[in-house]
């Protein structure tokens, strides 16, 4: 009986268990002796709440030491647009499912497999694999899919080819191409070329995914070694998405380059820009290596460092005549994509086999099926939504920008937008006009703006931003030809004169805010490094120059000769005469000013009007850390930006490199707070700063960039609590910003980037504009909380109370008059019940019980003599006249046969 009752117990734990691990989506099955096994990660009857939505999906790993080897889709292209997996040193949400935020948590994630169109399964070559799991920084998988329309009780997912077997080389993933698009209309063959240098191990290229929008036509990427080149990828990005096999791997050693481009037609009648939607384009090509990673001292793999990870924009421009004319034309088919096999290359070995014949398995191209809808809202766009606006409070931003809240209207409580109005004045507000656009972005960047054209061609990185008090002209500090590299500096921060002469292009653009196009420029020949500028109120512009260690102040007056010098020319120091790398400038309305010597010094200087040193705080970092894990207040890592509000007594500064903002008493330097725009595995480094005229309150904006941030953010913040009131992203997406300037009451900002053209180098955004708006009429919903409405009540009251009294004296006086004839009435039939005669005078009155009631209908006019043709009397003004005259002569002598007369003809 015992061993019948423990046999069902063992059967009965066998089933919940193989029950529990079904309900949860995940399954494992041992495929072999070798110890490769599956992970099937998918949704667990997974319902859409709507059409288009995205959904994340984690799975946590053993504590083991694995390798991905291949990938098996679980998934039909009827269901979903396109899915993505991801490794993760942590995972976007607590939750095992969620359909809001990102895929991952922290700066540790790879993707690691991109699926769309029923693409077809693959694995690697046989001694190359991803590690994860235990002794790596990816502990958790997390999938993302993107949904077309609504799917109920759905189980799609990814299955993992897993092996406990490490491998002898490790897959990493590269990132080429550029965001230096700019197609114009009915225009073709345009190509946007990107070029890097390789410095690193050998790594061996064996596989390759290129990602455009709808007006792509090929990317390719190439290996240029010794002058010779070589096509690495060359793919149409209307294919399906998934690694296609290189016929035979590449191999990248240290000092080869690495060159490409994307080719696009447009034929449509508007500009097409960089970004993440299906209005704008990108270039994009993944590519997938191998390599030997480093061991440590007991002779273990070590894990999570890849030799590279993206090779972005035109480094080296003189690269683009290399690559070949028939770059234009793409390949016919996936097993064309890699070209011509010429010859051993290492790891040779690592080609890849995927599971069956990619030739059979799917529609390759748009003329294999002419249905294939457009990519354009694929793994790039995903990754780059906004996803969190809503969450913020927007009419607490209004209130602090000091715009009328009552001017906005929720989206998500209204079906309708406001009607238009939009001001400029002096002191004048910004009328919010579309709640839908509002709920959505805050800010939209303006397309048209700046004029291109009319920029100069040499239109370098920019080092700095300034409104002038108008706000009709932005200043732009840029850097010309030049660009901030090591070789111009020596080991103690002295910039090498003697070798390097100024810049010799204008440095110094006045262009025009609503027009974008160039006014005027100047500063040539005079600088040697642009970073920091600053325009007070008086209209001064003071300027940082990180080569020759000083900072300047020009009158508007004369631009030839600086009014004010402080530092001394190529000396860096740390005194109080000298500074090292100033970065930016806050100017009071005294003249005193604010120094940012942030780069070497780890400092703010204080001084008077005329350049004397009054004081300064800061100091560098000790490595200590706060409770909160951030450094300790006051120590700096790179003061890059500073911005004061004086009326606050309020002076904030840019802790870059500690992703922080540091606020201080602009009088005494006493810390007052730190601000953190993100949680700390977030957030990167905060590159500008700058208060906005004008608001109801301390509103500051900071815009984050470096290479380590994955998207970069315009915040605006309340400087006084730290409360960050919203966010936004750029479309399209900022590349790398480094100066940022805010108009009066924040209704446009401004973002300056370290570009190498024209074309994205400065943005501009602007609250919704009328012409966001339909034309159509809607109608409104009035609500007691609008202030407009609260007036109109009050208003309407004061006029209605005095009617309402009359009326009420009217109906009362009516009412007394009603009782006084029907007593009248009452004696009249009492006269006529005791009369003897028919010829009583007041006969033919009595026999008309309804007299009264007719008459009182006239009792406005009961002198004058009623007519049925009142129109005939309305044009006949002299006959009413003359007739009014009579009534008038002879009303004393009226009898009561006229007033019968009258009571006959009603």
């Amino acid at each position: 009986m015992d061993k019948y009752f423990f046999g069902i117990t063992t059967v009965l734990n066998f089933v919940l268990g193989l029950l529990t691990i079904l309900d949860s989506g995940y399954t494992a099955n041992v495929r072999n002796k070798d110890d490769i096994f599956n992970i099937n990660i998918t949704m667990p009857n997974f319902n859409t709440t709507q059409e288009d939505q995205y959904a994340f999906l984690q799975y946590e790993l053993p504590d083991e030491e694995l390798t991905l080897v291949g990938y098996s889709p679980l998934i039909n292209m009827n269901a979903a647009h396109h899915m993505l997996t991801f490794a993760c040193a942590n995972p976007g949400s607590n939750k095992q499912i969620w359909t809001t935020g990102q895929a991952c948590n922290g700066n540790e994630q790879l993707i690691i497999h991109g699926w769309a169109r029923n693409a077809p399964s693959m694995t690697f070559p046989d001694d190359v694999g991803f590690p994860v799991g235990r002794n790596t920084p990816y502990k958790y998988i997390v999938i993302n899919i993107h949904y077309l329309s609504n799917v109920v009780n759905d189980k799609s997912g990814n299955q993992l080819i897993i092996s406990r077997k490490p491998r002898k080389y490790q897959a990493g993933v590269m990132l080429a191409g550029t965001s230096q698009i700019y197609l114009k209309p009915k225009t073709h063959s345009i190509r946007t070329p990107f070029s890097c240098r390789y410095n690193g191990p050998s790594i061996s290229i064996f596989a390759a995914r290129v990602h455009a929008h709808q007006w792509a036509r090929v990317n390719s990427l190439y290996r240029v070694r010794d002058g010779v080149i070589t096509q690495i990828v060359k793919g149409d990005p209307q294919w399906p998405q998934s690694f296609y096999p290189l016929p035979s791997p590449i191999e990248i050693q240290s000092d080869d380059y690495l060159v490409g481009q994307c080719v696009y037609d447009n034929d449509d009648e508007h500009t097409v820009r960089v970004g993440p939607t299906h209005k704008d384009e990108m270039c994009n090509i993944y590519a997938m290596y191998s390599f030997e990673p480093t061991k440590t001292a007991n002779g273990k793999q070590k894990t999570g460092l890849a030799p590279i990870r993206s090779c972005w924009d035109n480094e080296f421009n003189s690269l683009n005549n290399l690559i070949p004319p028939d770059s234009e034309v793409p390949p016919r088919k996936p097993s064309d994509i890699g070209g011509i096999s010429n010859g051993h290359h290492t790891h040779a070995e690592h080609a890849m086999s995927p599971s069956i014949d990619a030739g059979k398995q799917l529609s390759l191209s748009s003329m294999d099926d002419p249905a294939y809808e457009d990519y354009m809202e694929e793994v790039e766009n995903m990754r780059h939504r906004d996803k969190d606006s809503d969450g913020y409070d927007y009419s607490k931003v209004l209130s602090h920008l000091g715009l009328p809240e009552y001017e906005y209207v929720d989206a998500h409580n209204y079906d309708y937008l406001l009607p238009t109005h939009l001001t400029y004045g002096k002191d004048q507000t910004v009328k919010i006009h579309n709640a839908k656009i509002m709920s959505s972005n805050l800010y939209t960047c303006v397309d048209s703006w700046p004029d291109v054209k009319s920029l100069p061609g040499q239109l370098g990185e920019i080092g700095g931003l300034a409104l002038n008090k108008a706000n009709d002209e932005l200043v732009v500090f840029h850097r010309g030809s030049r660009k901030w590299e090591n070789k111009y500096f020596t080991g103690n921060y002295r910039f090498r004169n003697e070798l390097y002469s100024p810049i010799e292009e204008d440095v110094i653009l006045h262009i025009d805010t609503r027009t974008g196009q160039t006014k005027f420029r100047w500063g040539a020949k005079m600088f040697y490094m642009p970073h920091g500028l600053t325009i007070d109120h008086a209209g001064n512009f003071w300027l940082t120059d990180i080569a020759m260690h000083q900072v300047f102040m020009f009158k508007p007056s004369d631009l030839t000769h600086p009014a004010l010098i402080v530092g001394e020319m190529f000396q860096p120091g740390s005194g109080p005469t000298q500074l090292c790398r100033p970065a930016d400038i806050a100017v009071m309305k005294n003249g005193d000013f604010f120094v940012a010597d942030g780069y070497c010094n780890s400092r703010i200087i204080k001084f008077n009007r005329k350049g004397e040193y009054i004081t300064e705080w800061g100091s560098p970092m000790t490595g200590l850390q706060d409770r909160d894990g951030f450094p300790l207040a006051n120590q700096w890592n790179i003061v890059h930006s500073i911005a004061l509000n004086e009326d606050a007594q309020l002076l904030c500064g840019a802790d870059r490199e500690n992703y922080r903002i540091q606020c201080f008493n602009s009088n005494t330097g006493e810390f007052q707070r730190q601000i953190r725009v993100e949680t700390k595995d977030n957030i990167g480094p905060i590159y500008a700063i700058e208060f906005a005229p004008n608001t109801n309150g301390t509103v500051l904006f900071a815009v984050t960039g470096g290479t380590e941030t994955p998207t970069k953010k315009v915040y605006m913040i309340d400087a006084r609590t730290g409360d960050i009131l919203t966010s936004f992203n750029s479309n399209p997406p900022l590349n790398a910003p480094h100066d940022i300037a805010v108009s009066t009451n924040g209704r446009e900002v401004y973002v300056g980037e370290l570009a190498l053209s024209p074309m994205n180098a400065l943005h501009k955004f602007e609250l919704a504009k009328r012409k966001d708006l339909p034309t159509q009429t809607f109608s409104k919903r009035i609500y007691l909380n609008d202030k407009n409405f609260r007036v109109s009540l009050i208003i309407m009251t004061f006029f209605a109370i005095p009617v309402v009294l009359a009326v009420i004296i009217g109906c009362f006086v009516r009412i007394r008059n009603i009782r006084k004839l029907r007593r009248l009435n009452t004696f009249l039939n009492d006269v006529k019940v005791s009369s003897t005669g028919s010829g009583s005078v007041l006969g033919d009155w009595m026999n008309r019980r309804k007299g009264f009631e007719k008459l009182d209908q006239c009792s406005d006019g009961e002198n004058e003599p009623l007519d049925n043709n009142i129109n005939d009397d309305l044009n006949m003004n002299s006959n009413d006249e003359i007739n009014q005259q009579q009534i008038t002569t002879s009303s004393s002598s009226i009898n009561n046969s006229v007033a019968f007369k009258m009571g006959a003809s009603l």
